[in-house]
């Protein structure tokens, strides 16, 4: 008995990546607005990349991973890496900070609009990928 219940949790556990892969908000989603880009990477596995491009071609990039909330429409990231570490300029470097994480109240749309909102507002994306 117990080997059987072992076996299948095994089983259940290889089918969580296939399970995860179909959530809708999984795929690339971008935005470009005021000559700037931000283009976010939902992977079904849970990690997320995360690239935006200001005015000027300088880039950002964030890493980490994603979830979902059990009971309201929360995205969440866990941000693990970015670059780059600092920006320097006439006055010498200085270091970047990330918060460790980020939350946005998210809708889907038509399958093909992500909105995403926080205090700062909210974003509309469009699926990419």
């Amino acid at each position: 008995m117990i080997r059987r219940c072992i076996a299948v949790l095994a089983v259940l556990l290889l089918a969580l990546p296939a399970v995860a892969g179909a959530n809708p908000l999984a795929g690339t989603w971008r935005l470009a607005a005021d000559g700037q880009t931000v283009e976010i990477e939902l992977s079904a596995d849970g990690r997320f990349a995360r690239r935006d491009i200001g005015p000027d071609g300088r880039a950002t990039t964030v890493t980490g991973h994603w979830t979902l909330a059990d009971q309201a429409p929360w995205l969440r990231l866990v941000i693990e890496d970015w670059s780059p570490r600092q920006a320097c300029g006439l006055t010498g470097c200085a270091e970047i900070r990330m918060l460790p994480g980020e939350t946005y109240r998210y809708a889907l749309r038509g399958g093909d609009t992500l909105l995403l909102e926080d205090t700062g507002g909210r974003l509309a994306f469009r699926r990419a990928g």
